[in-house]
């Protein structure tokens, strides 16, 4: 007696049926899923200004200078918070963009060991010039007023500084001292997390009454976090030059920062900054001495004050 072929049970092979669909649904969500990871994993960082707008910030600084020699001891400390806004003049087809940085307003506390306070409000001293302590003199003629015009590229190098209102040597600096550079440096090519890169520059140190010597310097940064449309970039600094001498290091050490910076990379701007400095020199005033800074500047983009007080009401 001849028997049947043999038949799969349908359940079995309802079985493999789902399975290969299931199988083959998940091959594709994990192409599209790496596709668009690989899409979003890497971003392009740059500054997106707008003509006619202005970037408004609220900025403080911390600082602590101590110095020892033998017996002696000097501490200095200051305290110093400013109001400030970016005046987006014009951008071209290229996204370079002529900025004036203005000073709206300071205040600043300072004092020397046990010696009464020195206080300072540009605003205050507005209303009375002649109150102005002298040592803020200069301060109170940058507030209120541009003193330079920067063309920026859309990766926040300096492109061009023009000085005005008395302010050439201030724009003389910027185009030759990277360093004063009040945006972060951003990469040419589009980043991912974990990605790094640097920003390489010189400045000039004393060392003696007539010679200086330039010292190069590095910014390094890294992109930390990536939380939506804002980035967590991590700043830190060295140097590239070797430093054998204390003097050198003392002249440096204030500009050794290391921090964070938020950036909103869709609309292109800083959302905030946070750097701190705090650096020990051994001999730099002689042996045996001791010189420790210690900076905390904090910055966060803040909204319009004048919009701000219209929408209030």
């Amino acid at each position: 007696m001849s028997k049947s072929p043999a038949k799969w049970p349908r359940q079995p092979l309802r079985f493999l049926a789902t399975t290969a669909l299931a199988s083959l649904s998940i091959v594709m969500m994990t192409s599209v899923r790496d596709a668009f990871a690989a899409d979003i994993e890497h971003i392009s960082l740059r500054y997106k200004f707008q003509a006619n707008q202005s970037q408004h910030f609220e900025y403080s600084q911390e600082m602590t200078f101590l110095s020892r020699k033998r017996q002696f001891q000097e501490q200095i400390k200051s305290q110093t918070s400013a109001d400030k806004h970016l005046r987006i003049i014009s951008v071209d087809t290229d996204g370079n963009a002529l900025i004036e940085p203005v000073i709206d307003r300071v205040r600043m506390v300072s004092s020397k060991d046990e010696e009464p306070e020195t206080k300072f409000d540009s605003l205050e001293t507005a209303k009375d010039p002649e109150s102005c302590p002298p040592g803020f003199r200069g301060i109170m003629a940058t507030v209120g007023k541009p003193i330079v015009q920067i063309r920026f590229s859309p990766q926040g190098k300096v492109l061009s500084a023009n000085g005005i209102n008395g302010g050439a040597a201030a724009a003389n600096g910027l185009e030759n001292d990277s360093s004063l550079n009040f945006l972060i440096v951003l990469p040419d090519q589009p980043v991912k997390v974990g990605d790094t890169w640097k920003d390489d520059f010189e400045v000039n140190v004393q060392i003696d009454k007539s010679l200086k010597q330039g010292i190069k310097l590095r910014r390094e940064y890294r992109l930390a976090k990536l939380d939506g449309s804002r980035v967590e970039i991590e700043l830190k600094m060295g140097t590239i030059t070797p430093i054998n001498s204390p003097e050198i290091d003392l002249q440096i050490s204030s500009r050794i920062m290391s921090g964070t910076i938020v950036f909103e990379h869709q609309l292109g701007q800083i959302v905030s900054r946070n750097v701190t400095v705090d650096r020990e020199v051994i001999n730099a005033l002689g042996a045996p001495s001791l010189v420790h800074t210690s900076i905390v500047q904090r910055e966060r983009l803040v909204p319009n004050p004048k919009l701000a007080k219209r929408d209030a009401k």
